[in-house]
């Protein structure tokens, strides 16, 4: 199988600030770091305050049970309540080169 990168881009919700928002991101990688599957995480920020969430898995699957799991784990719910879901996009992509 061919690995998977997940991309998840979105803005923080009102009244968050960007040092909260990159805390809870950052709290996040251990916890993603010990899932199989995980290769590497990149998170970045915008000039108009757009995040980029990318995470290179080993193959979907791994990426999808992965995206189920964090549902239930109260760190990862602590950053997913800072982004605003209305402005939020999330893929998975089959890498090919």
């Amino acid at each position: 199988m061919n690995e998977a990168i997940e991309v998840v881009i979105f803005k923080a919700k009102a009244g968050v600030s960007d040092e909260q928002l990159r805390t809870a991101a950052l709290a996040v990688t251990p916890i993603l770091g010990k899932m199989p599957g995980f290769i590497s995480r990149e998170f970045g920020i915008s000039e108009n305050g757009r995040y980029i969430d990318v995470v290179h898995w080993k193959d979907l699957p791994s990426a999808k049970a992965a995206a189920e799991k964090v549902m239930d784990i109260p760190k990862c719910g602590e950053f997913f309540g800072l982004i605003d879901q209305n402005q939020m996009q999330f893929m998975h992509f089959t890498k090919v080169a």
